[in-house]
């Protein structure tokens, strides 16, 4: 049972990453689909990030000794502020790091 769900899985993930390259697909998206592809980078990162700011050694971590919740914060903000991806990098790495020597 095992061995036809690994073919499937390899076959589904070649064919999402070789048909948008081949003539099969046409150049242009219907409206709705590319209105819907607007928000797959959002739907596939958030559940990734709230797990490494929250979750840490399996255990639900929300304190005040969390550095990664103030870290994320300033990223927010930052990120609402100037619409830069680079500076809200820059501005979070720094907050995380700041904290992490301060708190421990």
């Amino acid at each position: 049972m095992i061995w036809p769900v690994i073919f499937l899985s390899g076959i589904l993930t070649y064919a999402t990453r070789f048909l948008p390259l081949s003539k099969i697909m046409p150049q242009n998206l219907p409206k709705f689909m590319q209105e819907g592809l607007q928000y797959v980078s959002i739907a596939v990162l958030t559940p990734i990030i709230i797990n490494s700011i929250f979750i840490s050694n399996n255990d639900f971590v929300v304190s005040v000794n969390n550095p990664k919740i103030y870290a994320a914060l300033a990223a927010i903000a930052v990120a609402l502020i100037s619409k830069s991806i680079f500076i809200t990098l820059i501005i979070g790495l720094s907050v995380l790091w700041i904290f992490e020597f301060i708190i421990k």
